[in-house]
């Protein structure tokens, strides 16, 4: 028998983990739901303690995990990690004192579901049970600092693969703070956007067919479905995990590929959920030292690191990139692999492409970042690249060109 304490912030919570224990074998579980009748059970011995930082938010946690090794040096001990509780120094000293004490961790930024998953597989000595198979990949394409770029390589990556035609893909807005997908690419209606979706996504019922009414479709490619961010700025703090969560599994059972736009801060759900549960992370820097050094390493420093990420789980983008830049060096230096760079565009053509919302993918003078472009979409997908773009008959688009260029992308 495995006699287990189990210090969960709610007793909904502890339930449901409890579920998960049912049929793996003999366990006695205790649940307690505060610090002080956590600390009062100590007295009898336990093989597995499972202690979730929000039970402690009024204490230093040298305090009580000091005290929990002194009177269980027998248990295996969980902490989950809780951000919420806990600023940088805090949770940095939980896991200094876990690797002291041989306690193990669970990642913060976790919706729920994965949390408990994780903590029912290391009570019970397993494996977390593998992820269903068959379901479309997912990239998170975010920025080290504010207007690095992350929108542009999304959007035309998206672009690239969608132009094949043999692909269902997904765009999706969740730069709650600073939504830019719909003016990149002059989208009007501004009726759909993914705050329609949140009934669905609150309850944790939004299905495949849902997710893919609430998209806009884009000029004549039927295989792109563009998910955009919400005019409510304000509500960003609003999306919990559990239901950016649920967002992106519809995402999978909806479309082959799903890029999703994020915010450069990891400071709503949205943008730690997306760069968490995403199976491709594109980190997209310029080759500037504000940005990859001073900007990346301090947000990876005082959160990302405490979500379970590695530097080596992420890949480089070096956006705006000149001659004489020596990307490989900036990938180095931040311990990533560099998946590749795109060129900087020259005449203004990138500033004239946000302000008429005419993506840069495609364009005349363009060529060699359309190519980097579709070099990036062939990672996601290299057996359904996007066809090779007919750069050599791009010509120079006069004025009234662009002007039609400009109604197209409006009104398809």
């Amino acid at each position: 028998m495995i006699k287990i304490l189990a210090g969960l912030p709610a007793i909904e919570l502890a339930e449901r983990w409890k579920s998960k224990l049912g049929g793996a074998g003999e366990t006695d579980v205790v649940n307690v739901y505060g610090a002080e009748a956590l600390l009062s059970r100590l007295r009898e011995p336990f093989d597995r303690i499972v202690v979730h930082t929000g039970l402690f938010y009024d204490r230093y946690p040298w305090e009580w995990m000091e005290e929990i090794r002194r009177t269980q040096p027998q248990a295996e001990v969980t902490v989950v990690l809780d951000e919420g509780v806990y600023d940088s120094f805090g949770l940095e000293a939980v896991c200094r004192l876990a690797a002291v004490l041989d306690y193990r961790t669970v990642p913060a930024g976790s919706r729920e579901e994965e949390m408990l998953d994780i903590l029912a597989a290391l009570t019970l000595g397993g494996e977390r049970a593998p992820a269903a198979e068959g379901q479309g990949l997912v990239a998170a394409v975010w920025s080290a600092a504010s207007k690095d770029g992350a929108t542009t390589v999304a959007i035309n990556t998206a672009l690239a693969l969608a132009s094949a035609g043999r692909l269902q893909v997904g765009l999706i807005d969740a730069n709650l703070r600073n939504p830019e997908i719909r003016p990149h690419l002059n989208l009007m209606d501004r009726g759909q956007s993914h705050f329609k979706l949140r009934p669905k996504m609150h309850t944790g019922t939004l299905q495949a067919d849902e997710l893919l009414e609430g998209c806009t479709s884009y000029r004549s490619l039927p295989g792109l479905h563009i998910l955009t961010g919400s005019p409510r700025r304000d509500t960003a703090q609003d999306v919990t995990p559990d239901m950016m969560g649920g967002l992106l599994d519809a995402a999978r059972r909806a479309f082959d590929i799903t890029i999703v736009d994020v915010n450069a801060y990891p400071d709503n759900a949205a943008t730690v959920c997306s760069v968490r549960e995403a199976d491709v992370r594109w980190l997209v820097t310029q080759n500037n030292y504000a940005s990859y050094q001073t900007s990346w390493n301090e947000w990876y420093n005082c959160y990302w690191r405490y979500c379970g990420l590695q530097p080596s789980d992420i890949s480089l983008i070096v956006n705006r990139c000149s001659a004489g830049d020596k990307p490989e060096r900036i990938a180095d230096v931040l311990g990533m692999p560099l998946a590749g760079t795109v060129p900087n565009v020259g005449s203004g053509l990138g500033l004239q492409s946000v302000h008429e919302g005419v993506p840069l993918y495609l364009r005349p003078k363009a060529e060699a970042f359309s190519e980097a472009v579709e070099r990036l979409a062939a990672l996601l997908s290299p057996e359904a690249a996007a066809e090779p773009a007919p750069h050599a008959k791009s010509a120079a688009v006069p004025r009234l060109a662009r002007w039609a260029a400009r109604f197209t992308a409006m009104f398809g």
